[in-house]
């Protein structure tokens, strides 16, 4: 599923604009993201788990750092959602 798609199930589902959808779907990446930043974890029941996980840089064989990010973010699903896509 993409972004489009996402933002057409949630629109139908929910009897709303596209538009509607669209900003409410980005609200809600926005705030994740903005609580992510803040404090490096977001939890949301029965779904799971954000962190954001850091990782050591990586230097070139001359000795200077590559200009990869450090940080990356880490996904961990909750028991129960993962009972639902295994069932």
């Amino acid at each position: 599923m993409n972004t489009i798609e996402l933002i057409k199930k949630v629109a139908d589902t929910n009897n709303i604009t596209t538009g509607r959808a669209e900003m409410i779907i980005s609200i809600i990446f926005e705030r994740i993201t903005e609580k992510l930043k803040k404090d490096a974890e977001v939890s949301i029941p029965d779904f799971g788990k954000f962190n954001i996980m850091s990782k050591q840089p990586n230097y070139s064989g001359t000795g200077q750092s590559r200009i990869f990010s450090n940080n990356y973010v880490e996904f961990r699903p909750d028991k129960r959602f993962l009972e639902n896509i295994n069932s």
